[in-house]
């Protein structure tokens, strides 16, 4: 799979729920993040990134992965955000919320198929929360 990724937008859009990643396992190709459970709704006072890139062309897409952290190459949170739909512009877009405002974050996104094959990770992106 090949996951193209488009430059870092800082625009305001609707959040999707995103699970807490216990680990992230890198096998035989493949990226998976283990989910354990819902976050918690962050308040309404949390910092905000968001991110938006080219949808991939994969006939058997079945979703994306979002991963972040605060060191580059370091993603210590990952979510799995499903195959959401594109907006207006064509893009798939995401926002990361419940951040520490002020705080810099390292992104990057994976694409899986419907056998749960991942692409490599897209190119990383970091973003100052507001």
């Amino acid at each position: 799979m090949r996951l193209k990724w488009s430059a870092f937008l800082s625009i305001g859009f609707l959040s999707l729920s995103l699970a807490a990643c216990q680990t992230a396992e890198i096998k035989k190709g493949q990226i998976i993040c283990r989910t354990s459970s819902t976050l918690p709704t962050p308040p309404a006072e949390g910092g905000k990134i968001s991110i938006a890139w080219a949808p991939n062309t994969e006939p058997d897409l079945a979703g994306y992965r979002v991963y972040y952290g605060t060191a580059s190459g370091s993603y210590d949170t990952c979510g799995d955000i499903g195959n959401p739909p594109r907006s207006l512009s064509g893009l798939i877009e995401y926002t990361l919320d419940g951040l520490d405002k002020g705080k810099k974050y390292y992104i990057a996104v994976i694409a899986y198929d419907k056998n749960q094959d991942t692409s490599g990770f897209s190119g990383e992106v970091s973003g100052v929360a507001k």
